[in-house]
């Protein structure tokens, strides 16, 4: 639900001392009101296509609604309608596992948190989006794995939530001991 608050406090109390550009603003908080109906569904599928070769996918369908008359103007923020994972685990050879992966999810919605305080709240939906990633491992011991990867392959700019935009091209590199 939208409040006017202060960004500099991160609550509805104004600062200690005036801070330029601390104006209040309309920020998310939840709160139990009004009568939520969530409902949907999940499904996932997995297979050994040959052997060194898994694939599977996971779909959920999430529908929400929230009946409150104190609040006119008022959507839902942060769950996409439709969200999915496709996934191939490839093991050309003994030890080596490379595994792509698609996650991608539809558009959802966000409170615009620029509005001043004497303006109307504002929602609007971000984009949907499709972001690839890849990680190899490797497995030096049995209990000993390397590996290396990244995530939004293609540099997709894209939010979840107002103001935030996601990390671009992310790196990485890992080591995984089981004990």
């Amino acid at each position: 639900m939208p409040i006017l608050a202060y960004p500099c406090t991160a609550s509805t109390a104004p600062p200690a001392v005036p801070a330029p550009g601390c104006a209040q603003r309309f920020m998310n908080q939840s709160q139990n009101v009004g009568k939520g109906h969530y409902y949907g569904g999940e499904f996932s599928v997995s297979a050994t296509l040959t052997p060194g070769l898994d694939a599977g996918f996971n779909y959920t369908l999430t529908r929400r609604r929230l009946h409150y008359a104190g609040q006119g103007a008022f959507e839902l923020t942060g769950v996409p309608t439709h969200k999915g994972f496709v996934w191939l685990d490839w093991s050309p050879v003994e030890r080596l596992h490379i595994v792509p992966g698609v996650d991608l999810a539809s558009k959802r919605w966000a409170l615009f948190t620029a509005t001043p305080a004497s303006d109307p709240v504002r929602y609007y939906r971000t984009g949907s989006y499709v972001n690839a990633g890849l990680r190899i491992d490797y497995a030096l011991t049995d209990k000993i794995d390397i590996g290396i990867g990244g995530r939004n392959l293609f540099d997709d700019d894209y939010m979840l939530t107002d103001g935030y935009p996601e990390p671009g091209r992310t790196l990485f590199a890992s080591i995984r001991v089981k004990y």
